[in-house]
């Protein structure tokens, strides 16, 4: 998507960029949480761990989404179909709406999203958009003065 922004900021206009981005969240909200989660290596697992609160005190946030992500998976017994989350693993995380069932605002996988978790219908679509599409293009957008969203011009109000 991304890539196809840039296709479009090369030769096309300001309102077909923003006609392209409007058709990419729609597009972005009907894939699976694999495909719009956030890639990272977990590394330092078990230094954040915490017997008392799942995760110890500022733990990274994608390790904090490992930490529940195990800590749901040994509760729910679901440890042979998901293996738990260890040091260097690869991982991908979703950030969650609140509120929700686990009370944060984070959840990280392996491969497969642990749907039965019941979080699937958490997972902040909007914020992954923004996060991984929009803030990238927004840096280039602004140094050219083009805007994400139609504004609202005054002057066309008055005409």
């Amino acid at each position: 998507m991304l890539k196809d922004s840039f296709k479009i900021l090369m030769s096309g206009t300001e309102d077909d960029l923003i006609d392209y981005i409007d058709r990419c969240r729609e597009e972005f909200k009907r894939l699976p949480p694999e495909q719009i989660a956030f890639p990272k290596s977990a590394s330092d697992v078990r230094k954040y761990s915490s017997s008392s609160n799942i995760y110890a005190f500022k733990t990274p946030f994608h390790i904090r989404g490992a930490l529940l992500f195990n800590h749901y998976i040994k509760e729910k017994n679901l440890t042979k179909k998901y293996s738990l989350i260890n040091n260097g693993e690869k991982i991908k995380y979703v950030y969650l709406k609140m509120p929700n069932i686990i009370r944060e605002n984070v959840i990280a996988f392996i491969q497969d999203f642990p749907k039965e978790l019941g979080l699937d219908k958490y997972i902040d679509y909007d914020l992954q958009f923004e996060k991984s599409f929009i803030d990238p293009l927004k840096s280039v957008l602004d140094s050219i003065g083009w805007n994400i969203e139609k504004t609202v011009n005054l002057e066309l109000f008055f005409n």
